[in-house]
C-alpha cells in the first residue's frame, strides 16, 4: 500500500508535464514579453561596430544583418537610429551620449503613451 502514493505522485507529474508540452506554455511565456506586435517603444541604436535593440527598457545586443535576415517582416517597422562612436578625445563624450540616449528613450516613451 505504500507504493500507491508514489504512483499517484508520478501520475500527477506526468499529467502536468503533458499539459505543459501539449499547450506549449513554455514557448508562450518565453515569447510574451519580448517584442510587442505593433513594435511601440522599440528602436535600434546602430553604432559602427555594434547595434542594440531597445525594447521596454531592456537592451539586446544584435547583429543587424542577421537580425533582419531572420526577421524580414520587421524591416521598416522598427526605427533604426544611426549613432557615431564615442569620441575618446572629448572628456564629455560619455555625458553627451547618455543625454542623447535619454532623449531618444523619452521620445519613444512619449510616442508609446500617445498611441494608447
Amino acid at each position: 500500500m505504500e507504493y500507491i502514493g508514489d504512483i499517484f505522485f508520478s501520475f500527477v507529474i506526468f499529467i502536468i508535464a503533458y499539459i505543459i508540452f501539449k499547450f506549449d506554455f513554455s514557448k508562450k511565456l518565453a515569447r510574451k514579453g519580448i517584442i510587442e506586435k505593433d513594435f511601440r517603444g522599440c528602436y535600434i541604436l546602430k553604432y559602427p561596430k555594434h547595434a542594440e535593440l531597445h525594447n521596454k527598457d531592456v537592451i539586446y545586443k544584435i547583429d543587424m544583418d542577421n537580425f533582419f535576415k531572420l526577421n524580414p517582416k520587421l524591416k521598416g517597422k522598427i526605427p533604426v537610429i544611426e549613432r557615431p562612436d564615442l569620441d575618446v578625445t572629448n572628456p564629455n563624450a560619455k555625458k553627451e551620449e547618455l543625454e542623447e540616449r535619454r532623449k531618444i528613450r523619452e521620445k519613444y516613451a512619449i510616442k508609446d503613451l500617445e498611441m494608447e
